[in-house]
C-alpha cells in the first residue's frame, strides 16, 4: 500500500497543517515543549505531505494565505519583540530620533506612551535600538493604530504581502517547478514571519527581487533591491564578496554603488552621532556577549572553558567574525572558480556565517530557504524545522536548553549537507 492512500486525502492533511500553526501561533506557549513537539513535528509531516504529493498551484495559495490571516487576530505567541518594533515607531511618532536615547533614558520623560509598565514589555531594555532605518519607517506606521494588535496588524500586512510577492519571484526564477510551495507553505517562515513579526521575510522578497534583476541584466535596479535588502537588515552585506566577483567590472560596480548609496540614503534621516555609536555598542554586545543555539562557536566555547576556565566570548566572538570573513571572501572566489551558480554562493556564505555565530534563533535561517530551493540543497529545510527545537528551553525561570536538543539539530543538518556535498561533489572535480 502506497504512502498516499495510508494516510488519507488532501483535506487531512491541510487540516493538520492549519490547525498545528494555529496551535503554536496562538494557544501553546514556550514553555510547553512536548506540545511545541508535537506541533512541530505535525506541521512539517503535513507540509512535507501537501508539498510532495498534494501539489496545486491554487491549493497552495489559498492554503498559505489563508493560515497566514487566521494568525491577525492575536499576538505573537513566541516572541516578544514586537514591543520594542512599537517603541521604536512610538518614539518617530512623537518627534523622538529611537537612535538617540535608550529605552531606560525615554522612561524618564514622562511621556505615558512610554511609562515603565511599556518600558518593562521590552526584552532589551538596556540596549540601543540596532533595526535599520527602513524597518524603523515601517514601525512608525504601525503606530498609526494605537492598539498593540492593530500595530501588529499592519506590519502583519507588509510582512503578507512580501510573502505573496517572493513566492512570485521564486516561480519567475524557476518556472515549471514546484519550489514556490516548498517555500510558501514552509511552517517556519509562516510563524516567525507573519506570525512572529521578523523582518527576514521582508529581507527574502528584496534579495529574490535584486537575483530576478540580475537574471535580466537590470544590474542598476538589482542594486537598489540590494540596497533595501541591506537596509532592512544588515545580514545581506555579506554577499559584497560574491557580487563582486561574479560579474563583469561595471557591472558589479553599477550594482555594488547603487546599493551603497540606496543604504545611505535611508540613513539619512536618522543620521546623528548616537546612530553610530549607541547602535555600534549593540552590535559589540551582539558578538561579545549574547550566545544561543550556536553550533562551532560552543565547541570553541567549550575549549575555553577546558584550556582558560571561564567563558572567552568576549575574544572568542569578534576572532569568529575575522575568520567567517576571510572564509566567506575565499569561498566566493572558489565557487566563481568552479563555475557554481549566484544562489550557490549566496547561500554558502549566508550558512558559513550563521554556523560560525554565537547567536541563531530561528528566524534567522529563514533566508536560507529560498537560496537552498534555487540553489538545489535541501538541508535548510530540514534546518528549518529542527531549528525550532532551540525553543525547548524555556520555562517559569528562564531559559537553559537541554544540551542533547542542540546536538540533535546540529547532527541532523551536518549530516544533511554532508551527504548533499557528497552527491554534487562529481561536479567539483
Amino acid at each position: 500500500m502506497s504512502l498516499k492512500r495510508l494516510f488519507g486525502p488532501a483535506p487531512l492533511s491541510y487540516f493538520m497543517f492549519v490547525g498545528s500553526i494555529l496551535m503554536l501561533s496562538t494557544v501553546l506557549n514556550r514553555s510547553d515543549s512536548m506540545g511545541l513537539f508535537t506541533c512541530f513535528s505535525a506541521s512539517f509531516f503535513a507540509y512535507f505531505w501537501i508539498c510532495k504529493f498534494e501539489y496545486s498551484f491554487k491549493s497552495i495559495w489559498v492554503l498559505g494565505i489563508g493560515v497566514r490571516c487566521l494568525l491577525f487576530y492575536d499576538l505573537p505567541n513566541f516572541s516578544d519583540d514586537f514591543y520594542r518594533f512599537i517603541w521604536d515607531g512610538s518614539l518617530i511618532h512623537h518627534g523622538i530620533n529611537p537612535y538617540s536615547l535608550l529605552p531606560t533614558q525615554v522612561s524618564e520623560l514622562d511621556i505615558p506612551k512610554f511609562s515603565p509598565a511599556a518600558l518593562a514589555q521590552l526584552n532589551s531594555s538596556r540596549y540601543a535600538t540596532v533595526y535599520p532605518p527602513l524597518n524603523q519607517f515601517f514601525f512608525w506606521l504601525s503606530t498609526f493604530l494605537a492598539h498593540p494588535l492593530g500595530s501588529v496588524g499592519i506590519l502583519r500586512i507588509f510582512l503578507l504581502l512580501t510573502d505573496i510577492a517572493s513566492t512570485l519571484l521564486l516561480h519567475k526564477l524557476r518556472p515549471k517547478t514546484a519550489l514556490s510551495g516548498w517555500f510558501f507553505l514552509n511552517p517556519l517562515l509562516i510563524w516567525e514571519g507573519v506570525g512572529n513579526v521578523h523582518f527576514e521575510s521582508m529581507v527574502i522578497f528584496f534579495l529574490l527581487l535584486t537575483l530576478y534583476f540580475i537574471s535580466k541584466n537590470k544590474f542598476a535596479k538589482a542594486g537598489f533591491a540590494w540596497g533595501l535588502a541591506i537596509a532592512t537588515k544588515l545580514i545581506p552585506l555579506l554577499f559584497l564578496p560574491a557580487l563582486m566577483w561574479y560579474y563583469k567590472w561595471k557591472q558589479s560596480w553599477v550594482l555594488i554603488s547603487i546599493a551603497l548609496i540606496v543604504l545611505s540614503l535611508t540613513l539619512m534621516p536618522m543620521l546623528s552621532t548616537q546612530l553610530t555609536e549607541g547602535t555600534f555598542t549593540s552590535l559589540k554586545l551582539y558578538f561579545q556577549h549574547f550566545e544561543f543555539n550556536a553550533s562551532i562557536y560552543f565547541i570553541f566555547r567549550a575549549l575555553g572553558f577546558w584550556f582558560k576556565g571561564y567563558n572567552i566570548i568576549g575574544t572568542l566572538g569578534p576572532i569568529m567574525g575575522i575568520i567567517t570573513l576571510f572564509l566567506i571572501s575565499l569561498g566566493a572566489i572558489l565557487l566563481y572558480h568552479y563555475k557554481k551558480s549566484i544562489e550557490t554562493v549566496l547561500l554558502y556564505s549566508l550558512t558559513l556565517y550563521f554556523l560560525m555565530s554565537t547567536t541563531i534563533h530561528p528566524w534567522y535561517i529563514l533566508t536560507l530557504i529560498p537560496l537552498g530551493l534555487l540553489s538545489g540543497y535541501w538541508y535548510p529545510v530540514i534546518w528549518s524545522f529542527t531549528v525550532s527545537w532551540s525553543y525547548f528551553g524555556y520555562d517559569a525561570a528562564g531559559y537553559d536548553v537541554p544540551t542533547w536538543w542542540i546536538l540533535s539539530e546540529y547532527i541532523i543538518l551536518f549530516g544533511a549537507i554532508g551527504i548533499e556535498l557528497k552527491k554534487k561533489y562529481a561536479t567539483l572535480v
